[in-house]
């Protein structure tokens, strides 16, 4: 038992088959996100395009993948499977629409998906009650609010629906008084 349980307490371990099929399904849904991410670059919608482009978009489903997993262990692996499913798929798919890409770039993502899982555990306890989950879901909140401002440009309508979204689930969707669990878990 961890002292940060008192936060927000971890779903029992599913079985090995379990585990394995979520795994399965968070890189089937890490493939199908980078191909539609690239496909919205190129499908004409310049607005689709933008807003998978952008860093909030990415903390938004990283902060749903770890909301919805049992504990911060499969928060963590959640995550990093999605992502580094993502990478490769998107880039793929760039290759194949002759799409406009370097290797910066690819490097990049590939170091921020690596260090998702320590983001999912953080993450994953921002759903609990008390004073850390709060603190967490700030930071979190203005993460998604500032992630783009800080490495690409300035401040958009967009940055703050989307950090809006962000703050609505993690203050909106904590886990329960009496359990302290959420009951939509992988």
């Amino acid at each position: 038992m961890s002292a940060l349980d008192r936060f927000r307490a971890p779903r029992p371990a599913p079985s090995p088959a379990r585990r394995l099929l979520g795994l399965l399904a968070m890189a089937a849904a890490g493939l199908a996100a980078g191909v539609l991410a690239k496909w919205a670059d190129f499908s004409g919608i310049r607005l689709l395009g933008d807003v998978f482009s952008e860093l909030p978009v990415w903390i938004l489903l990283g902060l749903v993948i770890a909301r919805c997993s049992g504990s911060p262990g499969r928060a963590a692996a959640h995550a990093l499977v999605f992502f580094l499913a993502m990478i490769p798929a998107y880039y793929l798919a760039a290759e194949w629409m002759d799409g406009v890409w370097g290797m910066t770039y690819v490097y990049g993502w590939t170091i921020v998906a690596c260090l998702s899982p320590f983001a999912a555990c953080a993450v994953w306890y921002a759903f609990g009650r008390g004073w850390l989950p709060n603190v967490l879901s700030v930071l979190i909140v203005a993460a998604a609010l500032l992630a783009d401002p800080m490495v690409l440009r300035r401040l958009s309508l967009r940055d703050f629906v989307l950090a809006g979204v962000c703050a609505v689930l993690v203050f909106g969707w904590k886990a329960t008084k009496k359990t302290n669990r959420i009951q939509t878990e992988l």
